[in-house]
């Protein structure tokens, strides 16, 4: 598994639609607040600064989101380079 490069946002959004439904996401100053039930995910980066529209987010972030959500089965549909 490679711990480099970048993920859309827009599809880490779609992810989580599917494999966290009714979580919910705050932009704050500088990240992201992702809630789903009672976990929740602190940090999650808006992506590099200037236009921010679909930013990449590294993809140790998307890893540890996984991880902290524990729908990796469903994330790896999504992602199979990541977690296939």
């Amino acid at each position: 598994m490679s711990s480099f490069g970048t993920v859309g946002l827009q599809q880490i959004w779609e992810m989580l639609d599917d494999c966290a439904p009714g979580y919910t996401r705050k932009a704050r100053q500088h990240d992201w607040y992702i809630r789903w039930g009672a976990k929740a995910y602190f940090g999650f980066p808006l992506g590099p600064h200037g236009r921010r529209k679909n930013p990449g987010i590294q993809v140790g972030h998307v890893k540890q989101l996984v991880r902290q959500f524990d729908i990796r089965e469903c994330a790896a549909r999504h992602f199979p380079d990541l977690f296939g």
